[in-house]
């Protein structure tokens, strides 16, 4: 097998400013399979925000982008030697089994340090066995040195974009109709949700960390919307409730005038996730929510998630118009509301285990 030679200080320097890890990755994998056409994929697996667990952070293909990682390829604690799996057959049956095989006859897997610090691990997988020679494990290595400064200035981008976020979820101190503790619960069963259809929706956990992070913006808007109107015990007037549905748009505001000033770019940021949770929270399946009467899959998936998470929690929870309700009660509504106003899928997930929402209301609260 003939060996390319290695890669020049421009060529590891050769990513497009501003796009996230994955469409890095993609990039890398483009070069690197010019030279090494058996290279499948590459994935990198690395703690989220809260979690000291690996997850699977991003990846250059579709066949491992649901967050599982290949269990051949996991790297135990702090490993920083390098894992080569010859021959993949022997992890035939493993709970890895549903990624297709030919894309994974074997693989290298390395891990990413970057300031003396193990980020997590990068895997590399091949369609052909016994392929990771001395001297690939070797350019592979240099790879993957490339790959950990980019996954660790994305991590540092990510925590700066919390900061902002935080910011900015100050601004509903000055609003008592949403209190911190509905805005944790959004957030958890948003995340719950997504957790669960991962596979089924392709997201991946960096996707799932910022619905999270993000979810407890989408009523952002509301900091326009007097109190006497959020806080009313009465019915709302027809030209109350016409007020209050421009807080999608007053929200999408106040982050577009974030996203200006921070110089945020939408690839790297998700900021169009942001955008579409705060904006189509409030859009129906039947097509009679607002602002715009989007239907169905019309709908961002985002936004469809936090809907069933936002509503859940409003059924749950005492309002000033409304006290709240059992369990039992707020079940059977959500079945009623599942299809004309919410995603049927999201109602099945989230109304699955009644006893993990009272875990997470549990937790939140504590917080």
């Amino acid at each position: 097998m003939t060996v390319m030679a290695a890669i020049t200080p421009h060529e590891q320097n050769d990513v497009v400013p501003g796009q996230g890890l994955s469409e890095q990755l993609k990039t890398i994998y483009q070069r690197i399979s010019q030279q090494y056409p058996f290279l499948s994929c590459i994935g990198v697996a690395a703690t989220d925000k809260g979690n000291s667990s690996l997850q699977l952070y991003a990846s250059s293909c579709g066949s491992i982008s649901s967050g599982k990682i290949p269990q051949a390829f996991k790297l135990e604690g702090k490993n920083q030697t390098p894992l080569v799996v010859e021959d993949m057959s022997i992890f035939a049956g493993a709970d890895d089994s549903s990624h297709p095989p030919a894309l994974f006859q074997s693989g290298l897997t390395l891990p990413l340090i970057a300031d003396d610090h193990t980020l997590g691990y990068t895997f590399f997988t091949a369609t052909e066995k016994d392929c990771f020679t001395p001297e690939i494990i070797q350019q592979m290595s240099v790879y993957s040195r490339v790959i950990a400064r980019l996954l660790a200035s994305e991590k540092r981008t990510t925590e700066n974009l919390r900061t902002a976020v935080a910011g900015i979820l100050q601004l509903n101190n000055v609003n008592e109709a949403e209190s911190p503790a509905h805005l944790r619960r959004v957030a958890e069963y948003s995340k719950l949700i997504a957790t669960e259809c991962a596979a089924a929706h392709d997201l991946d956990a960096r996707w799932i960390d910022h619905l999270v992070m993000f979810a407890p913006l989408h009523d952002i808007g509301k900091v326009f919307i007097p109190e006497s109107i959020l806080l009313s015990p009465d019915r709302l007037t027809n030209e109350e409730f016409e007020q209050v549905k421009t807080h999608t748009l007053k929200g999408r505001d106040i982050i577009d005038h974030m996203i200006t000033s921070f110089g945020y770019q939408d690839e790297l940021h998700y900021t169009n996730m942001l955008r579409n949770i705060i904006l189509h929270h409030h859009e129906a399946m039947d097509g009679s929510g607002y602002p715009y009467g989007l239907k169905g899959e019309e709908i961002p998936l985002e936004a469809r998630i936090v809907a069933v998470a936002d509503v859940l929690d409003a059924l749950l929870t005492r309002r000033s118009y409304k006290e709240a309700w059992s369990m039992q009660r707020t079940m059977e509504t959500m079945q009623e509301l599942a299809g004309p106003r919410l995603d049927p899928e999201f109602v099945e997930i989230l109304t699955r285990d009644p006893d993990e929402l009272v875990q997470i209301r549990i937790r939140c609260a504590q917080e």
